[in-house]
């Protein structure tokens, strides 16, 4: 099978679902295909830290971390979650990827920041500097 493991980017937007939708998909056709969910939390550089925000950002990893959980044991396939934590979401995404010798990456077309109907800057990012293929899930779009 060209596919032995595969990472799935997730940030709980439409796009993202989407992604999980394909991955999913791709999945059920081998079971011998391993599923690496991953999640980012991106951390913001500034001077100070404001009171409380890292308490916020960790009970939202908290709560992915278990919506993740929840999908992986849905998925017929070995499946495990990882939560990264940085300033640059696609290069945690891509240096994950290789470390865990993923040969997919599998993320939607934007995130919860992106304009719909444009790629978003953390797809564009993957795609143009990873060395693994990476599969973009586009939402369904009214036709």
């Amino acid at each position: 099978m060209w596919c032995t493991k595969m990472l799935v980017a997730y940030d709980g937007s439409t796009p993202s679902h989407k992604a999980l939708e394909v991955a999913r998909d791709i999945a059920t056709h081998d079971a011998g295909i391993e599923v690496l969910l991953v999640y980012v939390t991106r951390l913001y550089a500034s001077g100070t830290a404001a009171a409380g925000i890292d308490t916020v950002l960790f009970d939202d990893m908290e709560s992915i971390r278990a919506e993740l959980e929840d999908i992986a044991a849905t998925l017929p396939n070995q499946a495990t979650v990882k939560m990264l934590t940085g300033t640059s979401p696609a290069d945690l995404i891509v240096r994950c990827a290789v470390e865990e010798n993923c040969d997919l990456i599998v993320m939607g077309s934007r995130g919860k920041g992106g304009v719909k109907g444009y790629l978003g800057s953390v797809s564009y990012a993957v795609t143009k500097d990873s060395p693994i293929t990476v599969l973009i899930a586009k939402e369904e779009s009214a036709r």
